[in-house]
């Protein structure tokens, strides 16, 4: 299983590879649920990870519904994380009526080349996520989902979880919980959905907080709940 944390600066890159995560979603202005980071920290958190680094192509936090200049931010900023050597993007892009923007996610994709691709949180804000699944199928590019099932923790929409697992071909799109996972609770995830995947940002760092530094105990509890 795949175990993905946050970071948010180079000792978070560190400390997830030190401690045994299996890939990075790297991130800015977690009080926003994360922005796209600067091209210094791309930089860096590829020269100091050995482990895969996946960026957050996020202009702003205030939708996911992106103006055509947004969109070309977006553009410009996977470039920029192909050029600093990063193993894949995370992205969303949704329509004011509650539905994927597929024609901009098209155009997002386009330039993506061999980045690995997850769509983002972004997944759990549409009306239908079923049929969101079903447009996300048709671009294969995107190798993952990260959601909760729906608003509230993972925890508490398994069934829809299980239900989209259940829709995908052969496990593809990967669908991966993320949100609200912490060491109390995964092992009720784990045991209910056997996910390939989980994500987790504050529920393995010190004080359940950004603030606080990766915690190698817990990061170890979780590794050690998938033996």
């Amino acid at each position: 299983m795949i175990i993905e944390g946050i970071a948010v600066n180079v000792q978070d890159v560190q400390d997830l590879n030190d401690f045994g995560a299996d890939r990075i979603e790297l991130c800015a202005d977690m009080e926003k649920d994360g922005l796209t980071p600067s091209t210094e920290l791309i930089q860096e958190a590829v020269a100091h990870s050995d482990i895969p680094v996946n960026v957050m192509i996020r202009p702003h936090g205030d939708s996911f519904h992106y103006t055509s200049e947004d969109v070309e931010e977006m553009r410009a900023s996977i470039r920029t994380v192909q050029e600093c050597g990063a193993a894949g993007i995370v992205l969303g892009c949704l329509r004011e009526s509650g539905v994927i923007d597929e024609r901009t996610l098209e155009m997002l994709l386009a330039e993506s080349g061999d980045l690995d691709v997850t769509f983002h949180k972004a997944f759990d804000a549409v009306d239908d996520q079923p049929a969101a699944l079903e447009v996300i199928m048709r671009h294969p590019k995107i190798k993952t989902i990260l959601t909760s099932g729906g608003q509230g923790p993972s925890v508490k929409n398994m069934g829809t979880l299980k239900e989209l697992m259940a829709k995908t071909r052969n496990g593809l799109p990967m669908i991966m919980p993320g949100g609200g996972l912490n060491t109390e609770n995964v092992s009720q995830v784990m045991d209910a959905l056997t996910p390939a995947a989980l994500h987790f940002g504050t529920g393995i760092r010190e004080g359940q907080s950004y603030e606080g530094r990766i915690s190698e105990k817990k990061l170890l509890m979780v590794k050690d709940r998938d033996k």
